[in-house]
């Protein structure tokens, strides 16, 4: 069974400072192959929840890469998968 995807309220602020920031600098194609990639790497996720690596310093969340420079952190419960943040791979 499917897991629904639910956004936190920084989650979605991290998403719309990334889609602006690629929108400004990088033509509109980019943001569409982000915007892509992301949707994929969600539905993957409905499906295989624990597909992302567990994180060293906090076991209650995964991650994985959306491409090579963002990576979704996220955590799974008992109905949902909830997305925590969007962040840019050098941050971490």
């Amino acid at each position: 069974m499917e897991k629904e995807i639910v956004w936190t309220g920084q989650a979605q602020k991290d998403f719309w400072v990334i889609v602006n920031y690629i929108a400004e600098n990088w033509p509109v194609s980019v943001v569409n192959d982000f915007n892509h990639l992301l949707n994929l790497k969600l539905q993957l996720l409905q499906k295989h929840p624990y597909l992302g690596y567990k994180s060293t310093k906090y076991s209650r969340y995964r991650r994985t890469k959306v491409n090579r420079r963002y990576i979704l952190i996220y955590s799974v419960n008992r109905h949902h998968i909830v997305v925590h943040r969007l962040k840019h791979a050098s941050l971490l």
